[in-house]
């Protein structure tokens, strides 16, 4: 397929649900398994399609259900925007676009996570377990690397990681939470509590000195 196809898709429908016992339609949570297996293969021109974005006003017609607001809460729908954006899919925004409240528009119009999406490299999972999940990846040029940590979990957990567990060699890096678009500072590991199905998503730059990168 990538000999012959610019995208194409790797799931049935996802709606607004994390998880589903059958084949139609698709919930969230269960993404992040088939992504992972798909991650090596995307390639600029050739793209793994994780599916459209069910977000905002699902109507008046949706293709599953009836005509609703999302039901995916707001940590997952950032879940949601930052999986498809660390795996390169194409981001098709699946609701209502005019009808879009203040909270979808932030979504669908950050700059710092489009930019992910659009001139990242190298994305695929670094760590893996029942209920965490944690993506790295590194901007296409330049020094500025992405790292996003999941909480595939019922409850909110607190969790933390050396550099050197995330893949990462440096000792020191600046980090920045790209979702609420501010700088944390210097760090020598990572301690960050998520919210239930929710993200930690950080652009993070070795500090002089203390160089390195993704291994």
């Amino acid at each position: 397929m990538r000999v012959y196809a610019q995208m194409w898709r790797i799931s049935d429908d996802v709606w607004d649900l994390w998880h589903s016992t059958v084949d139609y339609p698709q919930g969230l949570g269960d993404q992040f398994s088939r992504i992972a297996q798909w991650a090596a293969v995307s390639e600029p021109g050739h793209w793994p399609d994780a599916d459209m974005l069910p977000l905002g006003y699902l109507g008046p017609t949706p293709g599953w259900g009836q005509a609703r607001q999302t039901r995916l809460s707001h940590d997952e729908q950032r879940t949601l925007l930052t999986l498809w954006s660390m795996f390169r899919s194409p981001l098709m925004m699946g609701g209502n676009l005019p009808s879009s409240d203040a909270w979808t528009t932030s979504l669908l119009t950050n700059p710092e996570v489009i930019a992910l999406d659009q001139h990242s490299a190298g994305g695929h999972p670094v760590v893996t377990t029942d209920k965490v999940i944690a993506w790295v990846a590194r901007l296409a040029s330049g020094d500025l690397q992405y790292l996003a940590i999941f909480n595939l979990g019922d409850s909110s957990q607190t969790l933390q990681y050396s550099w050197k567990d995330l893949g990462f060699s440096a000792r020191k890096y600046k980090t920045r939470d790209l979702w609420e678009r501010k700088d944390l500072g210097t760090a020598e590991s990572v301690t960050v509590t998520v919210s239930t199905h929710g993200v930690a998503l950080y652009g993070v730059s070795p500090v002089p000195g203390a160089e390195g990168g993704l291994q």
